[in-house]
């Protein structure tokens, strides 16, 4: 069973690592020196990073509570 699973995991990660070499992300994006093509990047850059920069903090703070309370009551 973990066999067949493992399998196909390589499978796809090797049909996935091959198919970014003839497929384009954005067609906008070929000419990367032009303002507009810059700003999109960074802009689309912002938008994957906000989601784990948030529960990070979240996480971060929930941790140190935690831990904080944890070590004010051992004492």
């Amino acid at each position: 069973m973990i066999r067949h699973i493992v399998l196909w995991i390589l499978v796809i990660g090797l049909v996935i690592s091959f198919l970014p070499q003839s497929l384009e992300a954005c067609p906008a994006c070929k000419d990367l020196n032009e303002p507009i093509a810059r700003g999109f990047n960074w802009s689309v850059l912002f938008m994957m990073s906000m989601p784990f920069t948030v529960f990070g903090i979240i996480g971060g703070s929930v941790f140190y509570l935690y831990r904080r309370t944890n070590r004010n009551l051992k004492t």
